[in-house]
């Protein structure tokens, strides 16, 4: 289980069930299947399980959880935007699952988190969306809440 990485929208089996990643909190995984029951378990309750097995890349459709579904479109689409730079920044891709290389200024084997935030601070800027290495913090930090 070495390589495994769990992140919303991971599919996996546990408990003889397929379920998607909906939220990680701590040492705790919140699940959902396609019947919309909702599991929260202990990562390693789950790993631990004889039948757990990731069976999917993490996919964008995950169900939303929480309250995003009742934002207004805009702000949906600006969130969902900031999830790709954040996931970019955090991972070198913005689109888990694909098989990419990251682009040098995200590569996360050669350039720090701090490297990595001031690159997409200059880079959002240059397209015209103003943003600080602080700003792409604190929205990584809001990503992860």
């Amino acid at each position: 289980m070495n390589d495994t990485v769990l992140e919303p929208g991971t599919q996996l089996r546990f408990a003889k069930r397929t379920w998607t990643v909906v939220m990680l909190e701590g040492s705790s995984v919140k699940l959902i299947d396609a019947d919309n029951s909702v599991a929260t378990v202990l990562a390693n309750f789950l790993f631990a399980d004889p039948d757990f097995e990731v069976v999917g890349a993490p996919q964008r459709g995950v169900p939303p959880f929480g309250l995003l579904e009742e934002l207004p479109e805009q702000v949906r689409e600006r969130a969902y935007a900031w999830e790709r730079h954040v996931r970019e920044v955090e991972t070198g891709c913005p689109v888990p699952g694909q098989a990419q290389v990251p682009r040098a200024e995200f590569d996360p084997a050669r350039r720090t988190m701090a490297e990595r935030e001031e690159a997409k601070a200059a880079e959002l800027t240059a397209a015209g969306q103003p943003a600080s290495a602080v700003t792409v913090r604190r929205m990584r930090a809001r990503y992860r809440e």
